[in-house]
């Protein structure tokens, strides 16, 4: 494992990040690794065509915290939010339910999709 052959390696200053590298995503000899090798693996993912990342995710929240405009709303404001995004999530329903075309995407967002 490349891992044993870069440990001995590191400068004496990298003790903690080779701790947490280790215990993370390595596995020690008395337990596991935090998160499991087999979730690593996107082969299946990808053989049944899921999304390989979370970027869907990751980019609601960008444009839903766009909304919000400020990294600490108050309430009100976050309710406010949260029923504009609701809107907005039945428009693209209703659009779906009407067979109306989608809003058309530029070119490189459908390459990096595919």
């Amino acid at each position: 494992m490349a891992w044993r052959l870069l440990k001995p390696l590191l400068p004496l200053d990298m003790a903690d990040f080779s701790q947490y590298y280790e215990s993370t995503w390595i596995g020690t000899s008395s337990r596991g690794p935090t998160f499991a090798h087999c979730k690593w693996n996107l082969h299946d993912s990808t053989k049944m065509l899921l999304p390989r990342s979370s970027n869907i995710a990751e980019g609601w929240h960008h444009g839903f915290h766009s909304m919000l405009s400020c990294s600490n709303p108050t309430i009100w404001k976050f309710l406010d939010c949260l029923k504009a995004e609701q809107n907005l999530t039945d428009v693209k329903l209703t659009r779906r339910l009407f067979r109306e075309a989608p809003e058309r995407r530029a070119p490189k967002w459908i390459k990096y999709d595919q």
